[in-house]
């Protein structure tokens, strides 16, 4: 899945060779579909694409839709259903139903503002929220915001909403059609994308299998940090992806970064000096994943060690140790990638829950 970042920055990259660009966004979807609601896909005016609404069930309509919608400059809606009556006809095989809202986004002052903005004031540690109307009188306008202000807005002054609009909670889905107040005290049925900050991968330990994981990490998105005392083995050479390198002891690092219940911690470094202050920080912070490498000897050594720290077995039950799901490997990149999998794992499971 392409992020909302790279499809803003990939319709800027068109822009910046002559090129005009939609944006597809999937805003209803129901029965079985493939992708959920709130799954983007962008397109050029010479037929580039990057993401996807479907699993390549719809595409080549929305490419073909996204085309008048840039010819003309104007927003429409697509609908796609299961057609029985035409299997050449474009449609949903798995028997579900969604509408696509395609936005175009020419080379106008307009839309360099909207791209500079989502690149620059909305893309930093806080969550934003994407406001789209899916009503006909302000369809293709744009606002975006954080709980604290407004960043950019092109929606007529009929269309204001109240400020401020209830933004993402655990009881509001992150992707939704809402019907929101006006400042004129009518109503507006808008779709709502709520983008949060990325999910961090702190990496302890900068051998080899920390190599592919910080690669893996960066694939789905991770921000990733590096951490190794062995400055021989933190380096930007090693690690080119990485956003954060830090040549030091984790005691001295990791409590200035503040762990949160969506990061993830692999402890890798198999040097008990170094696994120690990482485990104990990960687990006065509530990481949200904590794993530690190592064969079943050194799970137990780092246990017994604390225990005698005063850590309970309750607490030591939420370390993956040994880490990675159960692959059968001993090569460092399929290690990697068996964390990684264990990683989204327990992510995934934690959403659905």
């Amino acid at each position: 899945m392409s992020t909302f970042w790279q499809l803003i920055k990939t319709m800027q990259g068109w822009h910046s060779d002559g090129k005009d660009a939609a944006l597809a966004t999937l805003i209803r979807s129901s029965g079985s579909t493939p992708l959920p609601v709130g799954e983007m896909m962008a397109v050029s005016s010479s037929l580039d694409i990057q993401g996807a609404v479907s699993r390549g069930c719809v595409e080549s309509a929305v490419l073909e839709n996204a085309q008048d919608v840039i010819k003309k400059g104007k927003p429409s809606i697509s609908h796609f259903g299961f057609n029985e009556e035409s299997a050449f006809e474009v449609g949903l095989t798995c028997g579900g139903e969604i509408d696509v809202l395609i936005t175009p986004f020419l080379r106008t002052p307009e839309s360099e503002a909207f791209f500079d903005t989502v690149l620059s004031g909305a893309s930093g540690e806080k969550a934003f929220s994407l406001l789209q109307p899916v009503d006909a009188a302000a369809l293709g306008k744009k606002m975006l915001w954080t709980e604290e202000k407004v960043l950019y807005s092109d929606l007529p002054e009929d269309c204001t909403p109240s400020f401020p609009i209830p933004f993402y909670s655990e009881n509001k889905a992150a992707f939704r059609i809402e019907e929101i107040p006006l400042a004129n005290g009518k109503t507006l049925h808008v779709f709502i994308s709520t983008f949060q900050p990325a999910s961090r991968l702190v990496i302890v330990g900068a051998g080899e299998i920390a190599i592919t994981l910080t690669k893996i990490a960066k694939m789905l998105h991770f921000h990733v940090i590096v951490i190794d005392p062995r400055s021989m083995f933190a380096t930007p050479v090693r690690f080119p992806e990485a956003d954060v390198i830090l040549p030091r002891w984790p005691q001295d690092c990791l409590p200035a970064l503040q762990l949160q219940s969506k990061d993830a911690l692999a402890v890798i470094s198999h040097d008990e000096k170094i696994d120690l202050p990482a485990l104990q920080l990960g687990l006065e912070n509530h990481a949200g994943y904590i794993g530690l490498l190592g064969s079943t000897k050194t799970r137990q050594s780092r246990f017994d060690a604390l225990e005698k720290a005063g850590w309970s077995k309750a607490d030591l039950a939420q370390i993956h140790a040994p880490i990675g799901l159960s692959i059968g490997s001993k090569k460092a990149d399929e290690i990697a990638l068996s964390i990684m999998g264990e990683i989204i794992q327990e992510k995934n499971s934690k959403r659905s829950a």
